[in-house]
């Protein structure tokens, strides 16, 4: 494991998929509350997303983001799995249809490919 720091919080990566840089915009929704972040990094198991004003821990949200280079959008339920408080939240996917996570996979591979060159 490797030692993670996001804002205050500092403690033990304990993520079981690759992440990799995203920095594109993403909707995120609850209910009638919209809010719009900045999605830092994405995995095919969920995405941390910069926001000043992040939803609950354990809230169940809608987000909805378009992968680099693709104008189709990446949409589902998510749910808020960890917060730092006027900075970020982490949202795991709940519902990423097959189609969407097999784009994500390539999009993380070719990012890896190239990060490791």
């Amino acid at each position: 494991m490797t030692a993670v720091h996001v804002g205050e919080w500092s403690g033990e990566e304990q993520r079981r998929h690759r992440r990799v840089p995203l920095g594109v915009p993403v909707e995120c929704r609850a209910g009638q509350t919209a809010l719009q972040g900045n999605a830092v990094n994405v995995s095919t198991s969920g995405l941390l997303i910069r926001t000043e004003t992040p939803f609950p821990e354990d809230e169940e949200i809608t987000v909805a983001f378009s992968l680099p280079g693709s104008a189709r959008l990446i949409q589902c339920r998510a749910q808020v799995a960890h917060v730092v408080p006027n900075a970020f939240m982490g949202a795991e996917f709940l519902d990423l249809p097959p189609e969407s996570s097999e784009r994500i996979e390539k999009y993380i591979a070719a990012k890896t490919v190239t990060s490791d060159k």
